[in-house]
């Protein structure tokens, strides 16, 4: 059996993702499977895509094999790739996202099929927390549904317009999995920070929005966080940072936070394709009598 490889580092860190099952249950994933012998060279593999909730983006999420454990591997990613690309053109789907490991040679292998580095972002990991008081200092409420005009107005604050363009609105909240239970922080009836919390069965997820001039709340934000997850059972918490979001930093070590990883984020354009062309491309992965075809979970 092929070693796998998830392709989201916090991901795998928080909640362990079975690929055969998800190809079964989950109805937003995709799944696709390459086994053909060109030129007297075996080669096998598959990988995944989900969707997200707006029906037009999807990450990918999963590739096998993982490109150190085969020397055909890197041949396998890129007939996989485009097969994915091909496959959410047929979906209606614009923008395939995938989050990479910075310096690793899988970013060379998404480059050379199209995508491209949008933003990078570091994880921090909380080994050990102690529980703290929740603190008197700032005051946050749950989120509501009024709250999506403020919170879309706090993204765009917060991030650059080269990101915005490449991720669409909206996708702040998309791009992570599972949902959090969210809170917000409000100034003068404008809110200026975001938290958000949850919990998986390998380690905890906090997540952290803050306007630019709000960042002398970040420690008030972070501790109001930590209070937060002393509720759920005691795993390794793990918070992502974008480099933009450069003010988080300090609040998360003086935490006790660690830098254990940096990813980059990729987007790939999509045009929706016609369906004479997309049909065209799928055989490719299907064109060897008695090969493991394309399977295809839901929708």
């Amino acid at each position: 059996m092929y070693k796998r490889q998830a392709l989201s580092l916090e991901d795998a860190l928080i909640q362990p993702h079975r690929p055969l099952l998800a190809a079964y249950f989950s109805p937003r994933i995709y799944t696709c499977v390459l086994s053909e012998v060109e030129q007297g060279r075996r080669r096998e593999g598959f990988a995944q895509m989900r969707e997200r909730e707006r029906r037009t983006e999807a990450e990918v999420v999963y590739l096998a094999p993982a490109l150190s454990s085969d020397e055909e591997a890197l041949a396998i990613w890129r007939r996989l790739l485009a097969h994915l690309s091909a496959e959410a053109g047929r979906r209606g789907i614009q923008r395939l996202f995938a989050r990479l490991p910075e310096d690793g040679p899988e970013v060379e292998a998404f480059q050379q099929v199209g995508f491209g580095i949008y933003a990078r972002e570091d994880i921090f990991r909380l080994a050990r927390a102690e529980r703290p008081s929740r603190s008197d200092r700032i005051a946050l409420r749950r989120r509501r549904p009024a709250d999506e005009w403020g919170l879309q107005q706090l993204y765009a604050a917060v991030t650059p317009r080269s990101v915005q363009q490449s991720e669409g609105l909206r996708c702040w909240e998309n791009r992570r999995r599972p949902r959090l239970e969210g809170y917000v922080l409000e100034e003068d009836e404008e809110i200026v920070g975001y938290l958000g919390v949850g919990r998986g069965r390998l380690g905890h997820r906090l997540r952290v929005m803050l306007h630019p001039r709000a960042y002398e709340r970040a420690d008030g934000l972070i501790e109001y966080g930590l209070s937060l997850l002393a509720e759920y059972p005691p795993r390794p918490i793990y918070c992502s940072v974008r480099r933009y979001q450069g003010g988080l930093r300090g609040a998360l070590e003086a935490r006790g936070f660690q830098l254990i990883a940096s990813q980059a984020v990729l987007v790939k354009y999509i045009a929706v394709r016609a369906r004479k062309p997309a049909a065209k491309l799928v055989p490719a992965l299907e064109k060897r009598a008695g090969a493991a075809t394309t399977v295809r979970s839901g929708g």
